[in-house]
């Protein structure tokens, strides 16, 4: 078995301007029977070889058109340096930084949540908050947050946004959010954001937050603490 392999050679003193060297490469010994061997016109034979011996007797057999180790060695050395030129191999393992399923589906529930979010009726920024809070500061606006009466959800590059909803058309925060965040079994904002805005059968198919944007606290508390169940 050979395999074969071409390209032009680089210029001699012997060769013509586009000689081409065809090489094979063989897996056996191919001089076993090279007495008597004759190369076509204008050929030249090469030999790379761990047995110095065998180049010797190929050598006499084909005389002046033997060339030695060092040319081929250094032909396929070009060869391998264009092939690499060619098609750069890469020391990164791409398939290391491919999220897994689990990650795949934190990042889905994110979607899932600006996409509620969106159809909510989108977010304020904090200026736009402390506008509707009739000035109060930003340590005021954490505090409401930090305590729970105020719901925020990370926002482009990370900042805070407030979800519409929220606040009735006065401006003024929807009563109740606290305690209806204390009773729920999640702590991420965009969970919390979930319970308030998406119909819920426990309210007959009711969004929780016009249940509780009408006064009625203790069936959205109720709600809140059974979220979650399984078939609930």
């Amino acid at each position: 078995m050979a395999q074969k392999i071409q390209s032009k050679s680089p210029k001699t003193n012997n060769d013509s301007p586009n000689s081409v060297m065809t090489m094979y490469v063989l897996d056996a010994n191919p001089f076993e029977g090279i007495a008597g061997f004759q190369l076509p016109a204008g050929a030249h034979l090469a030999v790379v070889t761990s047995q110095p011996e065998t180049a010797s007797a190929v050598a006499r057999t084909v005389g002046k058109r033997f060339r030695g180790n060092s040319m081929v060695v250094r032909r396929m050395r070009q060869l391998a340096r264009a092939k690499e030129r060619a098609q750069p191999t890469s020391a990164v393992n791409k398939a290391a930084f491919e999220p897994d399923a689990r990650s795949q589906a934190v990042l889905q529930g994110v979607r899932i949540a600006q996409n509620d979010l969106k159809a909510a009726g989108g977010a304020f920024d904090l200026e736009q908050v402390r506008t509707l809070l009739h000035g109060v500061s930003r340590q005021a606006v954490d505090k409401r947050v930090q305590e729970g009466s105020l719901l925020a959800v990370p926002g482009p590059s990370n900042r805070r946004c407030y979800p519409t909803l929220q606040f009735n058309r006065d401006g003024t925060v929807v009563t109740g959010l606290r305690e209806v965040q204390d009773s729920l079994s999640v702590e991420s904002p965009w969970a919390v954001l979930n319970f308030l805005a998406q119909p819920d059968v426990r309210l007959n198919g009711r969004k929780p937050i016009d249940v509780l944007r009408e006064g009625n606290l203790q069936l959205v508390l109720d709600a809140a603490n059974r979220y979650g169940e399984q078939g609930a």
